[in-house]
């Protein structure tokens, strides 16, 4: 082990399947996400310092989004051959496949007890409704009543479970809009231009990407009726700014990050502190790390 002189980052020279890499994260939480460091896209577990490559498959494992309980990962991956949902017990390693449409079925996420895994299905070019899958019987069926727009993609709930927010293809572009589960009600909560809506632990608050400001992607936040947008990423013209995930106790973001000059083949994953505006990076890896999701 190599520590580097200004303390920032802890550096491994890991087995041959996880090529070195440099840690900056001390926190008792985890975060899950995906990465093509190792060769393939598989799925990565970042804890208190120390990396773990959880999936070694040739196919791409992408996506993964923990239960409730934090026991268990929901995940999409080709290994069937077009995209399907996967369960990964975390203690056991043990994987088991979900769903087994001939179509892709993608960005799963969970209901908050834990009983449905929420997730798209490809319908047509461009074009995805999203489903809800009964853990307990693998029964899929709709979530959202008759939608109003052409494709709904990357759902998440509320914590009590009677919202759902989600990206809306709209006429030449996507937006975020949320359904009321009670009342069938759908909201469009921003303009063209903004896309992945995640759900604070408390429901106060709402994390999403936006183009408004330089064209490349901020995280933005914004309260669960759409008021109150605020840019967080302001100051970082030169980035594109993806995939937001609040932290288990709602005051800091994980999310991930690329250099213009890049394009969207460089993201490395940097957190937020939303009570000082405090930009991060917590772990630098040869691969493009995507898709984080900070838990317990």
């Amino acid at each position: 082990m190599i520590v580097m002189i200004c303390f920032i980052f802890t550096w491994f020279v890991s087995s041959p399947a996880i090529p070195p890499y440099a840690v900056n994260f001390a926190d008792d939480s985890r975060i899950v996400f995906s990465s093509d460091m190792g060769g393939n896209t598989d799925i990565y577990l970042l804890s208190r310092n120390r990396l773990e490559r959880l999936t070694d498959n040739p196919a791409v494992d992408q996506w993964p989004v923990p239960d409730p309980k934090g026991e268990k990962i929901a995940f999409t991956s080709s290994r069937g051959g077009d995209f399907d949902i996967f369960l990964m017990d975390l203690k056991s390693r043990k994987v088991e496949r979900l769903t087994s449409d001939s179509r892709d079925e993608l960005s799963p996420s969970w209901s908050p007890d834990g009983r449905y895994v929420y997730y798209e299905l490809t319908i047509g070019k461009n074009k995805a409704r999203l489903l809800k899958l009964d853990i307990l019987t693998r029964a899929s069926a709709p979530l959202l009543p008759d939608s109003p727009f052409r494709s709904t993609i990357v759902p998440f709930s509320n914590p009590q479970g009677d919202e759902i927010f989600f990206t809306g293809k709209v006429f030449f572009g996507w937006l975020v809009a949320k359904c009321n589960l009670n009342s069938g009600k759908y909201t469009e909560l921003t303009k063209r231009g903004s896309c992945r809506p995640k759900v604070s632990p408390d429901g106060k608050k709402i994390a999403y990407v936006c183009f408004d400001d330089d064209d490349l992607g901020d995280v933005f936040l914004m309260n669960p009726d759409g008021s109150g947008k605020s840019n967080v990423t302001r100051q970082r013209p030169d980035s594109y700014d993806y995939y937001p995930c609040f932290s288990p106790t709602g005051d800091m973001i994980v999310f991930s990050s690329s250099p213009k000059s890049k394009g969207k083949n460089g993201y490395q994953l940097h957190t937020l502190d939303l009570r000082t505006g405090a930009v991060r990076k917590i772990l630098a890896s040869q691969g493009n790390d995507s898709f984080p999701y900070w838990f317990k």
